[in-house]
């Protein structure tokens, strides 16, 4: 009796140790494999974007930082200009590459060139505590002044074309009549961003004159 029970004991455990050898491991989880180049297809940006409103709170542009510099964009973000540290200079050209103009010089006094840099168009260049742009021929365009925490934007006749204002943590143009233009709660300083009021001046001008002030010293290297 006890030889009986001994064999079966020794079938069950015969059986037993067939079924781990034959059993299959279990699969591997599935993992879904990342390309090699998905972090280098997304945009390179720089810091947070500068954005400006008009006094309805509609977004009206938006200066994006890249690491070669920024890039400007409408309230649909549908792009309008591009700026590229060259050097020491800034490159502005349009949504389709073509060169619009360059800014040199810094930090007292900066030019705005043609595509060929052969002619200077403006030149914003510091009087006194504030600054003052100038046309190809020499003729006061505008002058920038401190103001109250602010600034005051006149121009050619010396009546005030825009005043810029900070309060409460938020940067507002304002018109003659006190009327809200643009406004931003992102960091800028009030000279750089009195450049908007150089009406006269095309939209990616004025934001490159904005972008190079605002840019610290030693930050314009590609």
């Amino acid at each position: 009796m006890k030889l009986r029970v001994l064999f079966l004991v020794g079938l069950g455990v015969l059986g037993v140790s067939a079924c781990q050898q034959g059993s299959a491991p279990a699969p591997a989880p599935h993992t879904q494999a990342i390309p090699a180049n998905a972090a280098a297809a997304e945009p390179k940006e720089a810091g947070a974007k500068l954005k400006f409103k008009d006094g309805d709170d509609r977004e009206r542009f938006s200066l994006k930082p890249k690491d070669d510099g920024a890039k400007l964009v409408d309230g649909s973000d549908q792009e309008v200009a591009r700026y590229k540290w060259k050097g020491g200079e800034l490159k502005v050209s349009g949504p389709d590459d073509t060169v619009l103009a360059y800014v040199t010089g810094g930090p007292d006094a900066y030019q705005v060139k043609d595509a060929a840099r052969s002619a200077v168009r403006y030149t914003l260049a510091r009087e006194g505590a504030g600054w003052k742009l100038t046309d190809a021929q020499g003729a006061v365009l505008y002058t920038v002044a401190p103001d109250g925490g602010g600034a005051s934007v006149k121009g050619a006749s010396g009546a005030e074309a825009v005043h810029v204002k900070v309060r409460d943590g938020k940067l507002s143009l304002r018109d003659p009549s006190g009327k809200t233009v643009l406004a931003t709660k992102q960091p800028v300083s009030p000279e750089a961003a009195a450049c908007l009021g150089f009406d006269s001046l095309d939209l990616p001008l004025r934001m490159a004159l904005l972008f190079r002030l605002q840019t610290p010293a030693g930050a314009a290297s590609p």
